[in-house]
């Protein structure tokens, strides 16, 4: 099974800029449409204040993992207390990818098993208190793609794709 990170970011002051509590600075629903293709049909793990901030609903045409230590149940979810036990379940799933989809502890705890990161760029100034890991920053990663500028049809927002692989280590 295939782990990777996918997330939209902003670049502040050196870092990767992800939300501001449990939502996101920024409207760009051409990074929504990319997020549902990519992750539809595969896994997606996510911290419990990722999953109330997509309204505490499961992500239709996926299975949904939610990681949280509490007693608090995730209808049309699955809970994990502990990535680790989260990937077992996406294996024991048949899952050929599972994407890793916030929050930040999920992030950094998922970065020394991910192979692959799909990363949406943001253009403009946002503020805001939840960061990712800075793949840019990283001798473990590769930016492999770029795509070029662009501008979202909502607020006129720019935006580009970006992916990045794991280098290989001997």
């Amino acid at each position: 099974m295939k782990i990777c990170l996918i997330l939209a970011k902003s670049n502040y002051k050196g870092k990767w800029l992800i939300g501001d509590g449990e939502k996101m600075p920024w409207r760009v629903p051409e990074d929504l449409k990319r997020f549902s293709e990519l992750t539809r049909g595969n896994a997606v793990i996510m911290g419990s204040g990722t999953w109330r901030s997509i309204g505490s609903k499961p992500l239709k045409g996926r299975e949904n993992v939610v990681l949280s230590r509490s007693d608090s149940e995730f209808e049309g979810a699955i809970k994990a207390k502990s990535l680790k036990e989260a990937f077992e379940i996406c294996q024991s799933l048949g899952c050929k990818k599972a994407f890793v989809i916030g929050g930040a502890g999920p992030f950094f705890q998922a970065l020394p098993f991910a192979q692959e990161a799909f990363v949406t760029e943001i253009a403009g100034k946002f503020s805001g208190s939840v960061f990712a890991p800075n793949l840019s920053a990283s001798p473990y990663w590769r930016e492999s793609e770029r795509g070029g500028w662009k501008k979202s049809r909502a607020r006129k927002q720019g935006y580009r794709f970006l992916k990045f692989i794991r280098r290989k280590t001997k």
